[in-house]
Order: structure tokens, then sequence, then C-alpha cells
């Protein structure tokens, strides 16, 4: 199968700043000095929110008394330095998008971040414009355990979703994206390597590195 398009998810997919989310709501919630049971537990929960839905999650288990609206932009303020300055490329991600774009594939990137720090990311590392667009749940008000997000960039790339690859790191996009019907590539990650196995089931390509990918 030859890809006339391809939906990138960003973090843990094409950018290397998990381990910056991984530590944010925990960090978020020692500085107001609440007590947190089990890190371990807290991250997983966070993994699969959008930022509106850890908000929500923050003033309904731990009391948290802004306002939604507040929370996600003190996480926001919070994490914006890592993408501004820090979060770098996954090895290979550069060569990747050039021979996708020699072949003529049209690309975007869906995420859960903020348009904006996403934007500015892709725009740091120099890969922005290898994209048609960004969309974004918080664009959308949707998650990605809903299709939606995948079928409106397909709809806006204006290829076919049985040639349209879905790139995700994380078990519960690839559950979306596969149940849709989607040809999804599994991109290897250190915060999702406990569900390397159901990932890989999933996929119709599963990488370690980006210098596994093939495009055919």
């Amino acid at each position: 199968m030859r890809l006339t398009g391809a939906i990138f998810d960003l973090d843990g997919t094409l950018l290397d700043s998990m381990p910056y989310w991984a530590s944010v709501g925990m960090r978020f919630l020692q500085e107001r000095n609440i007590v947190i049971p089990d890190i371990q537990e807290l991250a997983l929960r966070l993994k699969t929110m959008t930022l509106p839905e850890a908000a929500v999650f923050f003033q309904e288990d731990y009391h948290v008394q802004d306002s939604a609206e507040e929370i996600c932009r003190q996480i926001d303020h919070m994490i914006e330095d890592d993408y501004l300055y820090r979060a770098p490329l996954k090895d290979g991600v550069r060569d990747m998008l050039e021979g996708l774009h020699r072949q003529g594939v049209r690309m975007c990137v869906a995420s859960a971040t903020s348009h904006t720090l996403v934007e500015a990311a892709l725009r740091r590392v120099g890969v922005l414009d290898y994209f048609q667009f960004i969309v974004t749940c918080g664009d959308l008000n949707t998650s990605k355990n809903q299709p939606y997000i995948f079928d409106e960039c397909t709809r806006r790339l204006g290829t076919e979703k049985t040639t349209t690859g879905v790139f995700e790191d994380s078990l519960h996009c690839v559950r979306t994206a596969s149940r849709a019907g989607y040809p999804v590539i599994g991109v290897y990650d250190a915060s999702a390597a406990s569900e390397e196995t159901e990932i890989r089931s999933l996929c119709r390509q599963y990488i370690r590195e980006w210098a596994e990918f093939s495009a055919c």
C-alpha cells in the first residue's frame, strides 16, 4: 500500500516531548501542596486525557478550586518553555518527512496539545512547512477517543481513508484509528512501552525507530 495522506500525532511520535508531559500534572499539583497518593496512577490517568479533560479531573478528584480555563492556562504556561526551547524531534523524523514530501504524500498533524504549542514547536525544529495544516482536539472540541479528528483530517487532506496513514504512539489513539478503518503506523515511545504488544497487534506497521519506516 502506498500512502496518499499521512496524519501525524506530535508528542511521542514526531517530537520527543513525552518526558515533559509525564511530569507536568504532578508538578502542577505539587506546586499547590496537593498530596498525590499514586504518581504512576496519576500519569496513566492523564495520558488519555485532553488538557480540558485533565482540568476537570483536577477539579473533581483533587479539589483544585481554579476554573477549568485557568487550570489549562497554568499548565500551558508550565510546559510552554519546553516546546519553545527544548523538546527535540525524534531521530529520523526530518528524513522521513522529506521522503514522504518527495512522494507527493499530503501530510498534517493531529494533536491533543494546544494549537499554539504545536505550531511553535514544529516551527522551532524546522519542519512546519511539511504539513498542509495542524488540527488539535481543542480546535474541534473532541478527543482521540473518537475518530472525528482523523476523519476531519482526511476530509481536509482530500485523501481516501484506506490510503491515509495514521501515525501514533499511544494505545488509545491507535485503537480509535484502527477501529475507524485507518491503516495505522505505530511508533515506539518509552512512555507506551508497556502497551507495545497490543499496539503492534492493531497496526499495519510498527516501528521502533523512524529509519525503519517504509511507506509502501
